[in-house]
């Protein structure tokens, strides 16, 4: 017990340490943070901009379900996503999709079921889309018009000292990114729930695919506590996307 104490104090004053250490050094600005961010997602921050499509394949865990559920998630310039969701255990599948000019959602109770589809609301059609361009955009700010990006200062996640920066666009999506303070990798991302409470994914392992540095697994925790994982099995950079994957699909 006394050793334990002894190491937490330890872990307190080299955070306290490390925390006067980057304050002392001259401020960051907000296309500084974003620069050295890129720079950290990819050896050739260059091959960023080459990026125009992607398609990530991942499985996501829900502590209290525990049925894991598999998800594609197919992303295209300007600001096309498809997601399709998966649960083996109640053999149900469904999409939602942001095509060029609506968003729709299907849903098949099992594989026999008829399928169901509907028209998304415009306003989370809008929403579905900035999504797809935040990703796309690896961390840069929002073009002119379409939403800001204001520089938060520095903060913690868990003991870890960041910069996070506060991603605002016009649909109304909003998210906050921690990136680390010392390497600048993404540590975690913060949305708000439909309920107002603090949703945070916090990145735990990294993978790599086309030069380009993506989360591997992520820890989902409400308001500190832990409801879920997320694992990604497969990130394709550049994959040919048929344009029909975002069309309104037939009856």
């Amino acid at each position: 017990m006394a050793f334990s104490r002894r190491f937490s104090a330890l872990g307190a004053t080299l955070l306290v340490a490390t925390a006067s250490a980057l304050a002392a050094e001259p401020a960051l600005t907000l296309a500084e943070v974003i620069a050295k961010a890129r720079a950290a997602a990819a050896a050739e921050p260059a091959a960023l901009e080459k990026v125009r499509s992607l398609r990530l394949e991942f499985t996501t865990v829900d502590d209290k379900a525990g049925a894991p559920t598999r998800i594609t998630l197919t992303l295209a310039a300007p600001g096309l996503r498809h997601q399709e969701s998966a649960d083996a255990e109640r053999r149900s599948s469904s999409v939602i999709c942001a095509g060029r000019l609506e968003g729709w959602t299907t849903r098949r109770e099992d594989p026999l079921a008829r399928r169901e589809i509907r028209p998304v609301a415009y306003e989370e059609f809008r929403k579905l889309r900035d999504m797809a361009r935040d990703d796309l955009a690896f961390f840069a700010a929002p073009p002119a018009g379409e939403g800001t990006a204001e520089y938060k200062g520095l903060t913690t996640v868990d003991d870890v000292p960041t910069h996070a920066i506060h991603y605002a666009y016009a649909s109304g999506f909003r998210i906050t990114r921690h990136f680390d303070a010392r390497t600048f990798a993404l540590v975690a991302s913060d949305q708000l729930t439909p309920a107002g409470e603090l949703l945070r994914q916090k990145v735990s392992s990294f993978l790599e695919s086309g030069g380009v540095r993506f989360a591997a697994k992520e820890i989902v925790a409400i308001e500190g506590r832990k409801v879920g994982e997320v694992s990604y099995e497969s990130v394709t950079v550049n994959p040919e996307v048929p344009p029909a994957l975002f069309a309104f699909p037939s009856f």
